[in-house]
């Protein structure tokens, strides 16, 4: 499990996303970090080609064009 996101590690992100937010934005971003961060790990996984299944497709029968 990743670490906490600490003030001073938000406020230096944030500084260079060239970002100001107001308290309650910094604490919103910071109860969804972690949740955020489990995400970043699925997405980053290798896939097949079955995990976009509408860039492979073949016409069939008589139906095709």
């Amino acid at each position: 499990m990743p670490a906490a996101l600490t003030d001073d590690a938000l406020d230096y992100l944030m500084q260079n996303a060239g970002l100001v937010l107001t308290d309650a934005q910094k604490a919103d971003l910071k109860t969804i970090h972690e949740g955020l961060t489990a995400m970043k790990a699925r997405v980053r996984q290798p896939r097949g080609h079955m995990a976009e299944p509408a860039h492979g497709f073949a016409f069939t029968g008589e139906d095709a064009p």
